[in-house]
C-alpha cells in the first residue's frame, strides 16, 4: 500500500513522484538488490551547431526502483528522486544559461536542488530530462564529461510511530554516466558581410520608444530587444540611421540571460535638437542564423516609430531664411502709409507770393509817422 510522500517544500502543497511512492513501499522480505537503478545519458542535438549558437542541451535522467524496497532520502528536505548528480556544469567549452526548470519531481544536480516532469508513466519509473541552454564560446570539438550519479536504497522499510516510513538498511549505489562530444562549426566566411559583429542566432527585434512627443531639448529614450541568440556579449550592436533633429547622447545595453530567453536589450538616449525629426531612426544588424535553411546571413530592420517634437517652452519662431521681417504664416501684412501731399511751385503761385510781399511792404510804409499820404 503506498504512503503519501514528504512535501517538497513546506510552503507548497503536498506534490507525488511516481518513483517516490515506489520508494515508499514496505517490502516483506529483503530481495537482493541490483546494481545500475539509474541511468545517466547525454541527449545531443541534431543538426549543426556553430560557434556563437545557443542550443539545449539535454541530460537523461532514468531510475528504476528495486523490486523490493526503495530509494533512500539523502537529505533533511526529502526529494522527489533522492538522486545527487555531479559533473553537468563542468563544462568549460560551453557557457550554460542559468535554467528555470518546473515539474514535480525534485533532486540535487550539481549541489543544487532542480526541478523536472517525470515523462514516464510507470510508478516504478522515473524519467527526468534536465535541459539547459548553451552556448559554444569557440568553434572545435566541445567535450561533454561524464556525469556521476550518487544515491541510497533498502530492501524494505518499517513503520515507525515518530518518524514515519524508516528502511531496515541501507546500501550506497552510484552511476556513472559518458561522456560525448559535440562539434563545433566556425562561422562561415564566405558571404559574410563586410558589416557583421558576431551575432548568432534566429534573433527576433523589438523597438519601442518613451516618450514618443518631447520639446526641442529634452530627450526620448529608444529601447531595442533582441532576442533568440548570442549578441558577441554585446559587442554587436544595432546600427542606427543619422536622422535631422535626434542626436544620441547616452547608450546602454544589458544581456537578457535565463530560462528560454536569451539575447540583449539596448537603450538609446536621443536628444531632440530641432522639430525636423518625425520619426526615430531605422535600426539594422546583421546576424547569422544558424536555423535558416540553408544557414545564412541575414540583416534585421527594426521600423522608425512616429515621434513629435515641438519647439522649446519661451521659444520665438524664427523668421524664414533670406526673408527679413516677414510676416508670421496667417497673418496679413501691414498696408503702406498714405503719402503725404506734395507742394506744387507753379508760376502763378510765385506771382501771387511777390504780390503778397509788395502789399505788406507799402502798407508798413504808410503806417511810419512823417511818411507820404
Amino acid at each position: 500500500m503506498a504512503r503519501p510522500h514528504a512535501p517538497i517544500s513546506p510552503r507548497r502543497p503536498r506534490r507525488w513522484c511516481p518513483l517516490a511512492l515506489v520508494a515508499g513501499l514496505v517490502a516483506a522480505s529483503g530481495a537482493p538488490l541490483h546494481a545500475q537503478e539509474v541511468e545517466l545519458r547525454w541527449d545531443l542535438p541534431t543538426g549543426d551547431i556553430y560557434q556563437g549558437q545557443t542550443f539545449p542541451l539535454t541530460l537523461e535522467v532514468t531510475a528504476i526502483a528495486p523490486a523490493e524496497g526503495g530509494f533512500v532520502q539523502l537529505f533533511p528536505q526529502p526529494l522527489g528522486l533522492p538522486v545527487q548528480i555531479e559533473g553537468f556544469q563542468a563544462v568549460s567549452q560551453l557557457e550554460l544559461v542559468p535554467r528555470e526548470g518546473s515539474g514535480d519531481c525534485s533532486l540535487v544536480l550539481d549541489g543544487e536542488i532542480v526541478r523536472a516532469q517525470d515523462l514516464d508513466p510507470d510508478p516504478a519509473v522515473t524519467h527526468l530530462r534536465l535541459t539547459y541552454l548553451a552556448r559554444p564560446r569557440r568553434s572545435g570539438p566541445a567535450a561533454l564529461p561524464e556525469v556521476g550519479a550518487r544515491y541510497a536504497i533498502t530492501s524494505a522499510f518499517r513503520a515507525d510511530l515518530v518518524r514515519g516510513s524508516v528502511p531496515v538498511d541501507r546500501a550506497e549505489g552510484s552511476a556513472l554516466g559518458p561522456g560525448a562530444t559535440i562539434d563545433v562549426l566556425p562561422l562561415p566566411e564566405e558571404g559574410q558581410p563586410i558589416d557583421f559583429e558576431g551575432a548568432v542566432g534566429a534573433l527576433a527585434m523589438e523597438v519601442r520608444v518613451t516618450p514618443n512627443r518631447v520639446a526641442v531639448g529634452e530627450t526620448l529614450r529608444l529601447e531595442v530587444s533582441l532576442l533568440g541568440g548570442s549578441l558577441n556579449d554585446g559587442r554587436a550592436e544595432p546600427r542606427l540611421e543619422v536622422v535631422e533633429g535626434l542626436r544620441v547622447v547616452g547608450r546602454r545595453s544589458e544581456r537578457v540571460w535565463g530560462g528560454q530567453r536569451v539575447g540583449r536589450t539596448f537603450w538609446y538616449d536621443l536628444e531632440a535638437t530641432s522639430t525636423a525629426a518625425i520619426a526615430t531612426p531605422a535600426i539594422r544588424l546583421v546576424t547569422f542564423d544558424p536555423l535558416a535553411d540553408p544557414p545564412a546571413y541575414r540583416t534585421l530592420e527594426g521600423p522608425p516609430l512616429p515621434v513629435a517634437i515641438r519647439p522649446a517652452p519661451g521659444s520665438a519662431t524664427p523668421p524664414s531664411p533670406g526673408v527679413q521681417g516677414a510676416p508670421a504664416v496667417g497673418e496679413q501684412p501691414a498696408p503702406d502709409p498714405a503719402e503725404k501731399p506734395r507742394l506744387l511751385w507753379t508760376p502763378a503761385v510765385m506771382g501771387f507770393i511777390v504780390l503778397l510781399a509788395v502789399t505788406s511792404t507799402l502798407r508798413r510804409r504808410r503806417q511810419r509817422p512823417g511818411g507820404s499820404p
